[in-house]
């Protein structure tokens, strides 16, 4: 009976995932009638898990949000679209800023030819959108040209609204923001009108405009990140008129001075960008290296190469990668359930894609997957001594990271042993953290020496009890997610504890329910993640000092007085300058042997990400920092229309690539349920 009830399940998967198949239809046509539609313009087509929570660039601290940003906004400088490492290169600044040592100000000279996109907002009988609504959008004005002023409320702006995700930015850096940020949340909820004059007429020490075209910013102390920092969404100039305008709608209603202009939101559906008619005269950057010679026919062209962005919601990355096979999307990401059908047992493409001109392109992202353990607990954390430092040792060592990257992970990613990925100035191998590793039977030795009962009770099976209690030595971690990878992860982890005799149970929860706990610090342990926001160490080493924990960062708590000295010596150390930037190797080296002493942290892999793309679609070498790049890519349409065409006289293949992605999974899941009902 439990057979026959595992064969139906299996059959019913299979129909059910069998009208997958038809999403062309659905979702507005094949390959080939989309190239029909694009005719005589250049359309990328692109997908979307979710959509963006906002498009409001100061309150944007997602990955998704801050792309959907980069497409309206700008900040004074940006990132060379060709250039890797990282280069920095003026935006809408006319310059890279001259900085004077003596007074740590930043001066920025802006360019003349910048405009806000035409909007209602500058219309002369524009009231608000709240009175207006949807009835006199049409009705247009000219957008007005940026200027040093509209930096100026920006930053301002940035540093008054309590749900602005970047403030810490600025915080303690730039003379005077602190009492500017402290008397707007103190007039926020209690004095509405004295917190919008605030902002429109307060003053900022650090920050102003001589005229016009010139912007200042003036620091507490060298903040040689600073640059890096106003490239991400949060250093985006707004328009004071917009924002005025359309009030909490401007989060769907961009009103910028970038490449594209939303022309469509389809909540779960569709979002739509196309070329903004005032964008300034900004060229491709030309190149004769090598490595660039796939861009020739883009050099020189003006921006934006493409007419039109078009992105659509398609929440499940089974109905995702159909689309991108049948070519109706550029670009896709390759999901643990489609790995084996996209990616040989030798790393490569299979024959399928490779046949259909598909390219794969990997690289390391500098995003960490790491286990914080929260130091004021009083089992595992510093109040617990040597017992806690014991029990965190073992963690550690019972964690075996080359399986969990292996079998969970598809092999996309490589084990954690630093806090900073390898491409980032003060990695070494040699600071290596050496209680990062898998030694489970060191872990044992470790609990034992700190006076636990550590005892077999199977084949690579132990129980570790506390003699002062009796009980066995267990720890809670908080998952932030409640899927099907969170619970297999959650089986990971509990075998891992066995190893060394540690119960480690996990709670699964919503991403805003484990935010909240973490930011509080209630629960042992918090399954975390990091993306490194700029390439300076200093962003990553930031999430282990001390006073950042009050702000959310470090959800460990971990207090270290060393540490917390070591992080106030490096922060300030600008690279370009021979001796700090020795300076700052060593203290990376100082601060990574501090933090194997302590182990705050369970490490576990860094991130490496695996891309599909057509061979329509030009795509860049990744640059993880930077969020303005697709101004800069072609989708040549007819060549989409051509082999989408060529494909669909094919019937075999898309036939047998059907079978592997619908039957195949059915057919595992049918092995698996009748293993179980043996």
């Amino acid at each position: 009976m439990k057979l026959l009830r595992a064969i139906m399940h299996c059959l019913l998967v299979a129909v059910v995932l069998a009208p997958l198949s038809l999403t062309t239809t659905a979702c507005g046509g094949t390959a080939a009638s989309l190239a029909a539609a694009d005719q005589g313009s250049i359309v990328i087509r692109r997908s979307e898990g979710e959509d963006p929570k906002t498009i409001d660039p100061h309150k944007a601290g997602d990955t998704l949000s801050s792309r959907h940003c980069s497409m309206a906004y700008e900040s004074l400088l940006e990132y060379d679209f060709l250039e890797r490492p990282a280069k920095l290169v003026p935006c809408t600044a006319a310059d890279m800023p001259t900085y004077d040592h003596a007074t740590l100000t930043y001066t920025f000279k802006l360019r003349e030819d910048v405009y806000f996109q035409d909007d209602r907002c500058f219309h002369p009988d524009a009231t608000t959108f709240e009175k207006e609504g949807e009835s006199k959008q049409a009705l247009r004005g000219k957008g007005r040209k940026l200027t040093a002023h509209d930096y100026v409320w920006s930053f301002k702006r940035l540093s008054a609204i309590p749900d602005a995700e970047g403030f810490w930015l600025f915080e303690h850096k730039i003379v005077g923001i602190d009492a500017y940020h402290a008397r707007a949340m103190d007039l926020f909820s209690d004095n509405p009108e004295g917190w919008r004059d605030h902002l429109n007429n307060g003053s900022v020490e650090g920050i102003w405009a001589p005229d016009d075209h010139t912007f200042c910013v003036r620091f507490i102390e060298p903040y040689p990140q600073f640059l890096y920092a106003i490239c991400m969404s949060y250093g985006a100039a707004m328009c004071r008129e917009a924002v005025e305008y359309y009030g909490l709608e401007i989060a769907r209603r961009p009103v910028g001075t970038g490449p594209f202009v939303l022309t469509r939101w389809r909540f779960n559906m569709e979002i739509v960008w196309e070329r903004n008619p005032n964008f300034r005269d900004q060229r491709f950057p030309t190149s004769d290296k090598p490595e660039h010679e796939r861009f020739k026919p883009f050099m020189g062209k003006r921006l934006p190469i493409a007419d039109k962005v078009h992105f659509r919601i398609i929440k499940e990355s089974q109905p995702e990668f159909l689309e991108f096979l049948q070519g109706n999307i550029d670009i896709t990401g390759i999901d643990k359930d489609q790995f084996s059908t996209a990616i040989t047992p030798q790393n490569e493409l299979t024959p399928l894609l490779r046949d259909k001109g598909i390219e794969l392109r990997t690289w390391e992202d500098p995003y960490m997957s790491y286990i914080a353990l929260n130091m004021d607990d009083k089992d595992i954390g510093t109040p617990a001594g040597e017992k806690g430092l014991a029990i965190r040792r073992a963690l550690s060592l019972c964690i075996d990271r080359d399986d969990l990257i292996r079998r969970y992970l598809n092999g996309r990613g490589s084990p954690a042993r630093h806090v900073i990925p390898a491409s980032t100035f003060g990695y070494t191998e040699e600071s290596a953290m050496s209680w990062q590793r898998y030694d489970p039977a060191e872990g044992r030795r470790q609990l034992a020496a700190a006076g636990f009962k550590v005892e077999s009770i199977g084949r690579d099976l132990y129980r570790t009890t506390d003699p002062a209690t009796g009980k066995q030595v267990s720890i809670n971690v908080l998952i932030r997610r409640n899927d099907q990878a969170s619970a297999d992860y959650a089986v990971f982890l509990k075998a891992s504890g066995d190893k060394v005799g540690v119960r480690i149970d996990s709670e699964r929860m919503t991403f805003s329910e484990w935010l909240k706990r973490s930011n509080d610090r209630v629960g042992q342990a918090f399954d975390s993640g990091w993306i490194m926001d700029y390439p300076d160490a200093q962003n990553n080493l930031q999430l282990l000092y001390g006073p950042n924990a009050a702000q959310g960062l470090n959800y460990s708590g971990y207090n270290s007085e060393a540490y917390n000295r070591m992080y106030r010596e490096l922060a300030p150390l600008d690279e370009a300058d021979e001796a700090q930037r020795k300076r700052k190797g060593e203290l990376v080296v100082q601060m990574h042997a501090e933090l194997d002493k302590d182990l705050p942290w369970v490490m576990l892999n860094w991130n490496k990400t695996y891309s599909l793309y057509h061979s329509w679609y030009s795509h860049p070498d990744p640059n993880p920092f930077a969020y303005s790049y697709l101004k800069f890519i072609h989708s040549d349409t007819p060549k989409r229309g051509e082999l989408a065409t060529s494909w669909a006289k094919m019937p075999v293949l898309p036939a047998l690539l059907m079978s592997l992605l619908l039957f195949v999974p059915a057919g595992m899941l049918l092995n698996r349920v009748i293993r179980q009902a043996r």
